[in-house]
């Protein structure tokens, strides 16, 4: 049992990474259902191109944060450490970050606009990197908050941490991601809404003696 408990850790990491390249066709079809509507000029074009991107790079990071809420769980309850939590969880968005950006620069290359584009993959794009930063940032985060509410509640833990992460906005919606990559400066909101729910969840679990 116990060799068996040391291989779920890196399944579970193993097989978002894998979830994630596999995603990267359903982030193209969610990207071209958001992006610019019948393109015609070259600018309107590129801006259909700009939002596939944003879509594409963030492939996996919804179910990625999901997961990290449930690894800052486990990390707690074995390490007491929120800090541990928090480093597993950007563990988690860097790997997660990195084969979605490494499955995505192909379709980059093969759907939406690449012609019009200075540089296709749009990975030099500043608003394209703003939805990427602001997503990885939302993995510690919600790792934090996995980790708080696992000390509050102990046996509720996985019910009450699925209920908090469909019930808050999702961090990484196609909504959010779309608004990001069309107004850059709404970037900080995702990861200001869970930093202050992490700041929450924490103080209340310290006070907490759950039974």
């Amino acid at each position: 049992m116990a060799n068996m408990r040391r291989w779920v850790a890196p399944a579970v990491a193993g097989g978002l990474l894998v979830w994630t390249a596999l995603a990267t066709p359903l982030s193209v079809a969610i990207g071209e259902y958001f992006a610019y509507y019948d393109p015609q000029s070259d600018p309107e074009r590129l801006e259909y191109h700009r939002d596939l991107a944003a879509h594409v790079y963030t492939a996996g990071h919804w179910f990625g944060q999901f997961v990290a809420a449930f690894a800052g769980a486990w990390v707690v309850t074995r390490s007491g450490s929120y800090r541990r939590a928090a480093l597993a969880g950007l563990l988690l968005g860097l790997g997660t970050g990195a084969v979605a950006i490494a499955a995505g620069v192909g379709a980059m290359r093969t759907h939406g606009y690449p012609s019009v584009a200075p540089d296709p993959t749009m990975l030099s794009v500043p608003s394209v990197r703003w939805c990427l930063l602001a997503s990885l940032a939302c993995f510690p985060l919600w790792a934090v908050i996995g980790a708080a509410i696992a000390r509050m509640t102990r046996g509720g833990a996985p019910l009450a941490i699925t209920a908090t992460f469909l019930v808050v906005p999702a961090t990484s919606h196609p909504v959010a991601i779309w608004l990001i990559a069309t107004y850059s400066r709404a970037a900080p909101l995702m990861p200001a809404l869970l930093l202050v729910l992490a700041t929450v969840l924490v103080a209340v679990s310290r006070r907490a003696r759950p039974h």
